[in-house]
């Protein structure tokens, strides 16, 4: 049984965006739940959580440095999940300042997370996130102030008014055209932008239960010699405790796509690839490892077969990456303390392809 899980956003459930944590065997509160006592702090596991926007949320880190027990991560295998031997970490990238929060959309929520991020042609950042806004929950976009990629001013375009959009991914086709994959009605679903990402055409399901074998959540994408490949998870839900499961998959058109093997033995969420020019794949994930949780990294020459896994960020989820070098940014979900749920920046100080 998975010890932890985090919650998204489907086309049937009730939209609140948060990081769940640790499962304990009893029934007691878990991050997610809704609680009526704000700032109130329980003990779980080996943290805490708090109550925070009417819902239990990750809470501070526990003595002696561990992550919190509400880390946002996907879960593990079970065998993975109750192991407790020490997980070797990477420093790829340094936490720079927080990129997304409710008070950049002026909203009256506590969550944004799930950030999908997009070079403009002008060379700033585009984010296009979800926000549990109550008076539109959904999709929201920002776009940086400067290329830095750093600070970000929410855009007035209001895209998806018929649907409450889910774990976007954008692939970037080049100009001011882009393809976004979202997770839609047990699908993941795609549309296309000619203008930055402000307007939207739907084209449908791309990817859908029956070929996953799962509910898939939204993929991650890169350029291989025939095509694409993808990655991606199953879907994480209130209340499951499902095993977390990443598969790959390959397409020639980024429309259709074959399923192939399940990656990453020990499990894992919300995938993110990179690929360098040797074809060598990093696969960012968000795992618990029974004494660590966060975002973790592994590697495969042939992109499939991943080893070295090393935790990169600890007590995060949801990476998304803007791999430019030496100045490579990462946008990954963290909690902002008394801000609810936010998006954090981090800036590379190592290869994003270790």
């Amino acid at each position: 049984m998975s010890r932890i899980q985090r919650l998204v956003i489907t086309a049937s459930a009730a939209f609140a965006m948060a990081a769940l944590g640790a499962l304990p065997a009893h029934a007691a509160d878990q991050p997610g739940d809704s609680c009526s006592t704000p700032g109130q702090v329980k003990p779980l596991g080996s943290g805490t959580i708090v109550c925070q926007g009417g819902t239990w949320q990750p809470g501070s880190a526990a003595p002696g440095g561990q992550p919190p027990a509400g880390a946002p991560a996907g879960g593990t295998s079970p065998a993975a999940a109750g192991s407790s031997s020490k997980v070797a970490t990477a420093k790829i990238f340094v936490p720079i300042g927080t990129a997304l929060s409710s008070a950049t959309f002026g909203s009256g929520g506590k969550q944004v997370a799930d950030a999908t991020a997009w070079r403009t042609p002008d060379g700033r950042v585009r984010l296009f996130a979800f926000s549990d806004d109550p008076s539109r929950p959904g999709l929201h976009i920002a776009t940086s102030t400067t290329p830095a990629g750093t600070t970000f001013v929410a855009e007035t375009a209001v895209p998806f008014t018929d649907i409450i959009v889910g774990q976007p991914r954008a692939w970037a086709l080049g100009g001011n055209s882009l393809r976004l994959y979202y997770v839609q009605a047990g699908n993941v679903d795609t549309a296309v932008s000619a203008d930055g990402g402000l307007t939207w055409t739907k084209e449908g399901s791309v990817l859908t239960t029956a070929q996953a074998g799962f509910e898939p959540g939204v993929i991650s994408l890169i350029k291989t010699k025939s095509g694409y490949r993808a990655y991606f998870s199953n879907l994480e839900k209130p209340g499951e405790h499902a095993a977390r499961v990443m598969k790959t998959a390959t397409s020639t058109d980024l429309v259709h796509w074959t399923v192939g093997p399940t990656v990453v033995s020990g499990g894992g969420s919300h995938p993110f690839a990179v690929a360098n020019a040797k074809g060598v794949v990093a696969l960012y994930y968000a795992a618990d490892r029974g004494s660590s949780y966060g975002l973790f990294v592994s590697t495969a020459k042939d992109g499939v077969h991943f080893k070295g896994e090393k935790l990169v960020v600890p007590g995060s989820a949801d990476a998304d990456i803007i791999a430019n070098g030496a100045s490579s940014l990462m946008y990954y979900g963290a909690d902002l303390g008394a801000q609810g749920f936010g998006v954090k920046v981090a800036k590379s100080v190592g290869k994003v392809v270790p």
